[in-house]
């Protein structure tokens, strides 16, 4: 069991690792996250969450 969580724990935190660089990146200009599209006024310039989302900035 403990090994079972011990490999989980490694799983998500091997996931985490992954996926900061890109959304980081788009906090850092002020822009969001978003999984559907950008909302109106706003535009898509990159990706978040390792490309499974769009970083919106206004326009």
């Amino acid at each position: 069991m403990k090994v079972m969580l011990l490999l989980l724990l490694a799983l998500l935190a091997f996931f985490f690792a992954i996926t900061v660089p890109d959304t980081v990146m788009c906090r850092k200009i002020k822009g969001e996250c978003s999984f559907l599209l950008c909302s109106l006024f706003k535009r898509s310039i990159g990706t978040c969450y390792n490309g499974l989302a769009k970083c919106c900035i206004p326009l």
